[in-house]
């Protein structure tokens, strides 16, 4: 498995536009999408997204070819103890390569059928962590996703999933201890009921199953 960074103007306007007003975790805007909104209105069209990119980069004095081999050569000299933690924890391993759109916005979509997700354009140590946590959802979705999802419904597989970034924060703390993995509000009871089983059993089978309990 392999990250490739990279940004695509269309790509982005994409991501303000689809996961800009709300997603499925959060019915607030992010505040990107509230700066486009002050600028073109409450219905940003996508010529309205592009010109606004535009100008927040040129305004930011934002170098993209530079921020992305410092993304790349960062992930780097994280990737090979993430992916060996994460393999031990889900006895999975991610065999397709990914691809990492970088976008203006502050929420980061992903697709796990589609192999991407996004990342902010921001500093390094924040997309370091920003990919750790996505790929934590590819770990998850190819450990249990498949049929989980069926037996539990969407938004119940969707808390779980979101609850169990929280491991992050203990198993890679020299990462995340200065500004930790902190979740949804609303998964704040689930993410402490994981870490707590976590921390008895040792086992994700076992934190999965008795975490389901409590949903």
């Amino acid at each position: 498995m392999k990250l490739t960074f990279t940004y695509q103007e269309e790509r982005d306007v994409w991501c303000l536009l689809n996961y800009g007003r709300s997603s499925m975790n959060s019915s607030n805007p992010t505040q990107r999408y509230e700066e486009l909104v002050k600028s073109f209105g409450e219905s940003p069209t996508e010529q309205d997204a592009g010109t606004f990119v535009k100008e927040y980069i040129n305004n930011h004095n934002i170098d993209i070819s530079k921020r992305i081999n410092q993304y790349a050569d960062d992930w780097e000299k994280v990737e090979n103890l993430f992916i060996v933690r994460a393999k031990e924890m889900f006895n999975v391993q991610l065999t397709e390569d990914i691809t990492v759109y970088l976008t203006l916005n502050n929420r980061c979509p992903y697709s796990i059928e589609k192999n991407y997700f996004f990342a902010r354009l921001a500093p390094v140590d924040s997309v370091r962590r920003t990919a750790m946590h996505e790929l934590w959802h590819f770990y998850t979705w190819y450990r249990f996703g498949i049929a989980e999802e069926q037996r539990l419904g969407k938004q119940k597989y969707n808390d779980l999933k979101e609850a169990l970034t929280t491991l992050l924060n203990i198993e890679f703390p020299e990462h995340f201890s200065e500004y930790p993995d902190m979740g949804y509000p609303q998964h704040k009871e689930l993410r402490e009921r994981v870490l707590s089983l976590w921390q008895e059993y040792k086992d994700i089978q076992i934190v999965w199953q008795k975490a389901v309990e409590s949903i």
